[in-house]
């Protein structure tokens, strides 16, 4: 994880045992802790699928031991039974085992795309269990995640880009674009008019977060100096689309097949109305 806690502790609370094979065990203190101090919460449109904030334990018992889960208001700004719930304030760690989980519940109707919402969950007694080296507590933000729809990016879009061989000035115009499948997208011919682009959207069902957009390579165009002129996706570099204003942002590498890159461009596109089109075309301002 971005902020995963140095699961299991520090060098001064640890002391580590070598045996012949080269594994090394854990034979410090024991001590219960959030596995992680930050959380990014996804907040769907499926109120069935709970968030699990995984508690770790240093060693195992031979006795269930049990803990007791809270807010902590003041460093909480969602409201508890709004915004979100905790399922299970009560936690057992089982005997022979290191962890437990606690479940959280969002209310997707409560929250705004644009809010900044977060809860910070704490242990209460058994002082003695938590290390001094950490805190017991984490925090965890809450976000409201939009439902993907292929139809949100069909119609009229207003591009955005410098073309590749003239990088000085920015131009906006608008393109069509049709559905081929639920998450596929045909850009009509941006370039010119025999090339279309491609694009798969990553329809966010297993991770709510990705919002990535891939684009293999494909001729985008035709140059009557250097020929077929290609474009794709770049490893690494995220293209993406943002639900929230029906619009997506590629970073396309144009390049000549076999020959070679004449670098790495933006290229954004906004949904706009059926209005808005027709008062673009007919050069009249925006319709905002």
């Amino acid at each position: 994880m971005k902020h995963l806690k140095k699961i299991f502790a520090a060098l001064w609370l640890i002391t580590l045992v070598a045996c012949d094979n080269d594994n090394v065990y854990y034979s410090g203190p024991n001590y219960v802790m959030f596995a992680d101090s930050l959380y990014d919460m996804p907040v769907t449109e499926d109120e069935e699928v709970l968030f699990e904030i995984p508690i770790a334990s240093t060693q195992t018992a031979d006795y269930d031991r049990h803990y007791m889960v809270d807010v902590d208001v003041k460093r909480t700004n969602a409201i508890e039974g709004y915004h979100f719930d905790i399922l299970s304030r009560n936690i057992t760690i089982k005997a022979g085992e290191r962890s437990a989980k606690v479940l959280l519940k969002g209310y997707y109707n409560h929250i705004n795309v644009e809010d900044s919402l977060a809860v910070t969950l704490q242990f209460l007694g058994n002082e003695d269990h938590f290390s001094t080296l950490y805190n017991d507590w984490t925090n965890i933000r809450l976000h409201k995640c939009l439902p993907f729809d292929i139809d949100d990016y069909t119609g009229n879009m207003r591009m955005t880009c410098t073309f590749p061989f003239s990088t000085s000035s920015v131009t906006k115009f608008l393109v069509t674009t049709e559905k081929k499948n639920d998450s596929t997208l045909v850009v009509k011919s941006p370039f010119d008019d025999t090339h279309d682009l491609t694009l798969k959207f990553h329809t966010a069902k297993d991770n709510p977060f990705d919002t990535t957009i891939d684009m293999v390579e494909q001729i985008a165009f035709t140059d009557s100096y250097y020929g077929e002129v290609a474009m794709s996706t770049i490893e690494g570099v995220d293209s993406y689309y943002l639900p929230s204003d029906r619009a997506f942002v590629l970073i396309l590498n144009v390049f000549i097949p076999k020959v070679g890159s004449f670098g790495n461009y933006y290229y954004i596109f906004e949904w706009v109305t059926p209005e808005q089109a027709e008062a673009e075309k007919n050069g009249i301002t925006d319709p905002y």
